[in-house]
């Protein structure tokens, strides 16, 4: 056994392919040093166990502070408490406002937040949406520079002010409003579609198009993929190109299978019944004659990748699930399936030393792995 584990130790080198790849031969074929698939099992148990113990070890040391320290964390600048007591005001009572008297008083709250928090050489202050989203732009887009979310949601609080600026049809300050919040979330999708609708109403199209390249470039769900292949199926619709339109909506639906956008499709196939027989290659050629990038950021699955191992190796193995699924969606790359299902046969093998009890109630919440389509090769060319 001892032999055992300190082979799959020795072997988890942090690359998520090459750890998880010797994962699957585990289970997949027999080696010379490993002649018992149980024993196997039971050894990665044991490091999982000892992941999940220096996990919660590392857990209870941050609980044993001071409660000096406790409290030097949780205090407030007299600066911050009057930020907090404006935010709460300006939210509570913006619908009782008059629009003037609201964007009067977004305006003086975005000076004390811009002030608080200035990014220089070393420190680059950002919002988020969630600690993924951090992490995310951390390994793709921060370089050397160290990330400090800012303590208020900055983006939030311009979008806010861009809509009330749009109220007044003040539609060249909501962009530059727009463009603020972006600057302090750079993945911040919101502030990047209200742009792409700006860019819409004023038929600025090739403005469009390129705002939606961005908006594909930090795409991180298979949703969020087809959510920008369904705005180009739009917009090519708009400007009467059938077939290239009804190109981006198949591929929106090969992302994520959105019942309006199958309506979309069989709308389409009604007027034109020859569009049914559009071939992969055919989608794949008006995608390039349109500069349209098929497929996720490398980048992005780069770096999910990257998250993905770190999960695995701390013993967060549904949470690894979860980002692995995400994955499979946007590449059908059948490793990651593989990989997937490596993961589900360690969690049913775990389930066996289970009370019968609590196997059934696991059985109950397990979700099934990857679906891998047969009806289509996806032909993707990455966005670098």
């Amino acid at each position: 056994m001892e032999e055992r584990i300190k082979l799959i130790k020795d072997n988890l080198t942090g690359d998520l392919n090459k750890d998880l790849e010797f994962l699957n031969s585990l289970y997949e074929q027999e080696e010379n040093t490993i002649e018992d698939a149980t024993a196997t099992i039971n050894a990665i148990n044991i490091i999982l166990e000892e992941l999940n113990k220096k996990q919660q070890e590392e857990k209870d040391e941050q609980e044993v502070q001071t409660n000096d320290e406790v409290e030097e964390e949780v205090q407030r600048t007299p600066e911050e408490i009057e930020i907090d007591e404006k935010i709460k005001e300006l939210l509570g009572h913006i619908d009782q406002e008059s629009d003037d008297e609201a964007i009067k008083s977004i305006e003086e709250l975005i000076t004390k937040i811009e002030e608080l928090t200035k990014s220089d050489d070393d420190i680059l202050y950002c919002s988020f949406k969630n600690e993924f989203e951090k992490k995310l732009f951390e390994r793709i887009f921060a370089g050397e520079k160290k990330v400090v979310a800012t303590p208020y949601d900055n983006d939030t609080i311009y979008i806010i002010y861009a809509n009330l600026l749009l109220k007044k049809k003040r539609r060249n300050l909501a962009m530059a409003a727009l463009d603020r919040a972006i600057y302090w979330n750079f993945l911040n999708r919101d502030a990047r579609e209200k742009k792409l609708d700006l860019f819409f109403a004023k038929k600025e199209i090739v403005k469009y198009l390129d705002s939606l390249k961005l908006l594909q470039m930090i795409s991180y769900t298979a949703i969020d993929l087809a959510d920008c292949y369904n705005k180009y199926g739009y917009v090519f619709n708009s400007l009467n190109d059938v077939k290239s339109a009804y190109a981006m909506y198949k591929l929106s639906y090969e992302y994520y299978q959105d019942e309006n956008v199958e309506k979309i499709i069989n709308t389409y196939e009604e007027m034109d019944p020859s569009l049914n027989n559009m071939s992969d290659e055919e989608i794949l050629k008006l995608a390039q004659e349109n500069e349209v990038v098929i497929g996720p950021n490398s980048k992005i699955i780069s770096a999910e990748r990257g998250l993905i191992t770190e999960l695995i190796n701390q013993g967060y193995i549904q949470e690894a699930k979860f980002m692995l699924e995400n994955d499979y969606s946007m590449t059908r790359d059948d490793n990651i399936a593989q990989i997937y299902n490596s993961l589900l046969e360690l969690e049913n093998s775990t389930n066996e030393t289970q009370p019968q009890a609590e196997v059934e109630e696991s059985n109950e919440e397990e979700q099934e792995p990857p679906k891998k389509k047969t009806t289509r090769t996806r032909k993707t060319k990455k966005t670098e």
